[in-house]
């Protein structure tokens, strides 16, 4: 079915707004702060803004959380054209110092739109992006159909055109497409960074004026000039000088301003500017403004939102960085091939003590894990304690001889376990684990040992232990009698 030319074309095009001002094909950035405000800098007076102290670390926080991020090429498909694809733009991007291109072209944020322009080289068989160098936005404006144009001295008003595949744009603030020039943070941060700079000149001159106080000098009528301007040098040598002479019957008065209100307003207004420029750049303000005592989950959740920004920022440059230098390298190296994609991985890694409490109530509830769970989601080689035995060893009575004569290396324990069965007849070694088994703290179970002290049968197990003990030494000699005739 055909499609009427209408319905293809766009029809509401830039040079049809009667809102939008051109000049030989050429449009005008739409910013109104840059028309109020920008006078013959331009663009300059959003570079004045990072002069701000607060202003620059806000923007650089934004900017490094997406540099910081590591990078990666993925091919289009798993084609063998497709992964050569992806290897070749791999290694050119890491040939051009990828990061540093990005943390420029992320001006854009500050002023809605940056370029960069790519050189390109033969390198054999194959035509490679050697550089990247992103040039100042005041050069560039944009015709009708939203192509860069170079302000040249020759041609300062409407530019020259451009060749394709030779200049990245990356955009930022745009509300529509009808405005090449993006909006930046810049159109929203002038005012709050002018407020801040007028107030700390108040402050400054407040200062200045409460410090110290004016000196006053008072001279008799008929003072020559002479010594009146004695008078004043000695006032002004009030500010830096000890003590100062001045002639008989002049006199020295210190005027103090009288102060009223809140002498930590300025203060306040400047600290509450901060604030304004941290949430038109962050989102949020917790991540540089200390808040309130008990804050964390607030300050987690204020970084959160700063996270997602750098999240978005990253994905409209790696949007860029495809459909320009991506698609280019692919299409004059390997025209057949899909281009792959640049994405950054803000995958935050899991939160093992909140993983180890959900385990441990899995636990209580009868499941258990198995060693693969245990090793692939906490790291490292981790076996299985075996659970540790508490209970008494069993006693078995038998003949003594017949015992040591299959496990004589036990002879030791068999003779200890068979004395504490001699020694119990009434049941006391049974009433000592149950007394152990009941005491929270090694000191309660030694009161509670010397309380049965008394009832200890000493007497039996006396005669126990000598038994045993008579029997030990018999069974000694019978091994040594034992081992020497099968030596002999």
């Amino acid at each position: 079915m055909a499609i009427e030319k209408d319905l293809r074309n766009e029809i509401a095009t830039i040079g049809k707004d009667p809102m939008v001002v051109t000049f030989g094909g050429v449009l005008r950035n739409q910013d109104d702060t840059l028309i109020s405000r920008g006078g013959g800098k331009g663009l300059k007076i959003y570079d004045e803004i990072e002069r701000d102290c607060h202003a620059f670390a806000v923007l650089q926080k934004r900017k490094l959380a997406i540099i910081a991020r590591e990078w990666q090429v993925l091919p289009a498909s798993d084609s063998a054209l497709d992964k050569k694809a992806a290897e070749l733009v791999q290694k050119q991007l890491s040939n051009l110092r990828f990061d540093q291109v990005c943390q420029k072209l992320l001006d854009a944020t500050l002023k809605g739109y940056s370029v960069g322009e790519i050189i390109w080289e033969t390198d054999g068989a194959e035509i490679v992006a050697r550089r990247i160098k992103v040039k100042p936005q005041r050069r560039f404006v944009f015709d009708e159909e939203q192509e860069p144009r170079l302000l040249t001295q020759t041609n300062l008003l409407t530019g020259e055109p451009l060749p394709p595949r030779k200049f990245i744009v990356h955009r930022y603030g745009e509300k529509d497409d009808d405005n090449p020039y993006g909006l930046g943070l810049g159109h929203k941060l002038f005012w709050p960074v002018f407020f801040k700079r007028q107030d700390i000149t108040f402050w400054l001159t407040f200062v200045d004026k409460f410090a110290s106080p004016t000196a006053i000098g008072e001279y008799p009528s008929g003072t020559s000039d002479a010594d009146q301007k004695k008078l004043l040098a000695s006032l002004s040598a009030i500010a830096s000088e000890a003590g100062i002479i001045v002639p008989q019957g002049m006199m020295v008065k210190f005027l103090e301003a009288a102060r009223s209100g809140s002498i930590d307003t300025y203060e306040r207004l400047a600290r509450y500017m901060d604030e304004q420029i941290s949430e038109c750049v962050l989102g949020e303000t917790l991540s540089t403004n200390v808040g309130p005592v008990g804050s964390q989950a607030a300050a987690k959740t204020h970084n959160e939102v700063r996270l997602e920004l750098a999240k978005g920022d990253s994905d409209l440059l790696s949007d860029t960085i495809n459909e320009t230098i991506v698609r280019w390298i692919v299409e004059l190296n390997l025209p057949n091939a899909n281009p792959p994609k640049v994405w950054r991985d803000f995958a935050e890694g899991e939160d093992l003590k909140t993983r180890s409490e959900v385990d441990k109530n899995l636990g209580e509830m009868g499941f258990e894990p198995d060693e693969q769970y245990i090793n692939d989601t906490y790291g490292g080689k981790w076996t299985k304690k075996q659970p540790a035995t508490n209970s008494k060893p069993s006693v078995t009575i038998g003949q003594p001889s017949a015992q040591f004569a299959e496990a004589a290396p036990d002879a030791v324990d068999l003779l200890t376990e068979q004395t504490l069965a001699e020694a119990d007849g009434s049941g006391m070694v049974d009433q000592v684990y149950r007394l152990l088994a009941k005491s929270g703290s090694l000191e309660e179970a030694q009161a509670k040992l010397l309380d049965i002290y008394d009832r200890i049968p000493l007497a039996a197990t006396g005669e126990a232990l000598g038994n045993r003990l008579f029997q030990a030494d018999l069974t000694g000699r019978a091994e040594v009698l034992d081992e020497v005739g099968g030596n002999g």
